[in-house]
C-alpha cells in the first residue's frame, strides 16, 4: 500500500533535540575535569614559563598573573556561569542578558578560535 508511511526510530538525543532540550552533565566531576581541561592547555603548562625563561620575559610574569586574577578568572566564571544559567551558547547567553551583547559571545568565540 502506497499510502503507508515508514517510521524511523529516532536516537534520545535527536528526541531531545525535537523536544528542544539539551544535554546535561552527569555528575559535577565531570563538568569540573572538562573546565580544567579547556583552560588549562600543556601550552600553559610547558611553552609560556619556558619561553619566558628563555627569552628574559620573567618580569612579563608579573603582570600576566595580577591580570588572570582581576580579568580572567571572572571573565571565566562569568562566561560559565551564563552559560550554566541559560542552557545556551555564548551568543545566546550573552543576548539572554540584553540582545545587544550578542556581539560580545561572538567575539569571545573568536578569541578562542584564534587561541586553540
Amino acid at each position: 500500500d502506497a499510502s503507508e508511511t515508514v517510521q524511523v526510530s529516532t536516537s534520545p538525543a535527536e528526541k531531545k533535540e525535537e523536544e528542544g532540550e539539551r544535554d546535561a552533565w552527569g555528575a559535577k566531576t565531570e563538568y569540573m575535569l572538562a573546565l580544567i581541561g579547556y583552560a588549562v592547555g600543556i601550552g600553559n603548562i610547558w611553552r609560556f614559563p619556558y619561553l619566558c625563561h628563555r627569552y628574559g620575559g620573567g618580569s612579563f610574569l608579573i603582570p600576566y598573573i595580577i591580570m588572570l586574577f582581576v580579568m580572567g578568572i571572572p571573565m571565566f566564571c562569568l562566561e560559565t556561569c551564563l552559560g550554566q544559567l541559560t542552557n545556551k551558547g555564548a551568543p545566546g547567553a550573552f543576548a539572554a542578558m540584553h540582545p545587544l551583547f550578542r556581539g560580545i559571545g561572538y567575539a569571545a568565540m573568536v578569541v578562542d578560535l584564534i587561541c586553540s
